[in-house]
């Protein structure tokens, strides 16, 4: 695990241009084992924690509705194509190459690439969300740290959504 992390959460953390993330006590580098000894978890480590898991919570809640959408977008588009061959096939009878058959079929790439673009999107997503809460989560493990976050959506004005959270934190010093 990367010594660092513990350090983003701390308090104590200070970043230097020319060292990196370096411990305000000690000025130097993160330097020990499995946990510090003199870790200081407070407001930016709740904010930290609250930041994580609302970003994987709203793109979690985002699931059904791309999925949806993929089904959607995918059966648009396989319609389009059977539409372009059965048209080829039997309405114009001069088999399915030629050229309306092949521009109609052509038409179809733009729903298919809707679908599998969204779909990529979200689980790109969703695996940034995902890692950056195990990487706390696993921190939080190595303090013996436990947290109950409860998080509500609230109304979206302006493209800004309101969130309220309700954090609680056992086991922390």
């Amino acid at each position: 695990m990367n010594l660092a992390t513990h350090c983003s959460l701390c308090d104590h953390q200070k970043v230097d241009f020319k060292k990196g993330t370096i411990c305000s006590l000690t000025n130097t580098k993160p330097q020990f084992n499995k946990t510090c000894s003199k870790i200081k978890l407070t407001e930016k480590f709740e904010k930290k924690l609250k930041e994580v898991n609302i970003k994987f919570k709203k793109v979690n809640d985002q699931k059904i509705l791309v999925y949806i959408y993929f089904v959607i977008f995918l059966s648009i588009g396989l319609s389009i194509i059977i539409g372009g061959y059965l048209l080829g096939k039997y309405v114009l009878g001069s088999g399915v190459i030629s050229t309306v058959p092949i521009i109609i079929m052509g038409v179809s790439l733009a729903p298919l690439m809707l679908a599998f673009g969204n779909l990529n999107n979200f689980r790109q997503k969703l695996d940034v969300a995902r890692t950056d809460k195990e990487k706390i989560d696993q921190v939080l493990e190595a303090y013996h740290i436990d947290y109950d976050i409860k998080i509500k959506f609230g109304k979206k004005y302006h493209g800004t959504q309101e969130v309220s959270t309700t954090l609680k934190i056992d086991g922390i010093r």
